[in-house]
């Protein structure tokens, strides 16, 4: 699944979701070296350095299944390609 982070700074960079579940997640950012882990904490997502971000956009690649995991991710995110939570 790709997706887009946006920081605090208003800096905005697309990530690739390695593995998640509902308290971790690890991506792959092209402009860093090392993966990162992001972490859930009072109910936000912050990078292993405790920097609070917000997952913006949320893309499933083609075949993969991804209707529970949008919700659980980032309530305030709507998944590309998924039926609108205000239809």
């Amino acid at each position: 699944m790709l997706m887009t982070i946006r920081y605090q700074s208003g800096l905005r960079v697309e990530a690739v979701v390695l593995a998640a579940n509902r308290e971790r997640m690890r991506v792959a950012i092209d402009s860093e070296p090392d993966t990162m882990e992001l972490h859930m904490v009072d109910a936000g997502w912050h990078t292993e350095n405790g920097v609070e971000i917000e997952i913006e956009a949320l893309i499933p690649l083609a075949g993969i299944d991804v209707s529970g995991f949008c919700t659980t991710a980032s309530p305030r995110t709507h998944c590309a390609g998924q039926r609108s939570m205000f239809a």
